[in-house]
């Protein structure tokens, strides 16, 4: 892998984090949650990972526990930084599907704390696994970046990796997460990936 597409893959790699550790037992408010997410998840000069509307529009749409009163239990919390883990890649129908399935099986904070806490220390190792897969998956077909149209080839090849992945997501959800009852006199409409 030549010098240049290591580091550009390098610097891809997700570096921020929220570990369910850095979440306070005690229930929050929607501004110091968004402010818990922006702190360990937001990149100056982007827009916040998670916003008023966002925790609106989840908690309206059931995809987390309904809240009593104005503050957020840590497996509320917990339940949004899986929102935001998963909604690049996967339907917010699909993700529903998933914490209601968490929820049913009777996990609460400490099962989904431990889900994360899972994949976080898997990252260094997945990470080095996949750079190694990359490295060779490029020097076995020669692929490179060094003219604009070698770069879109690299692209397309990307893509393809990509979508790939994001089928394999969604039958693993569809074959973990049995599909929720629909609700009596709602109509069903097309799910679109989340408003990010």
């Amino acid at each position: 892998m030549s010098t240049d597409i290591r580091a550009l893959l390098e610097a891809s790699m997700k570096t921020k984090e929220l570990r369910p550790s850095d979440i306070p037992e005690l229930d929050l408010y929607m501004d110091q949650i968004i402010s818990l997410m922006s702190t360990h998840l937001g990149n100056e000069g982007e827009k916040e990972p998670l916003t008023r509307t966002m925790i609106h529009n989840y908690s309206k749409a059931g995809v987390i526990a309904p809240v009593k009163g104005k503050k957020y239990s840590k497996e509320h919390i917990l339940q949004m930084l899986a929102v935001y883990s998963l909604k690049n890649t996967l339907t917010i129908t699909q993700i529903k599907r998933i914490l209601s399935g968490i929820a049913q099986s009777g996990s609460g904070a400490k099962e989904l704390a431990d889900c994360f806490n899972t994949q976080l220390e898997r990252r260094d190792a997945v990470s080095t696994h996949l750079m190694r897969s990359l490295e060779q998956m490029m020097k076995e077909n020669d692929m490179n970046v060094d003219t604009p149209e070698a770069a879109l080839a690299f692209l397309l090849t990307l893509t393809d990796l990509t979508d790939t992945l994001t089928a394999f997501a969604s039958a693993i959800t569809q074959e973990c997460f049995p599909e929720l009852p629909e609700k009596p006199g709602k109509n069903k409409k097309t799910d679109k990936k989340t408003s990010r």
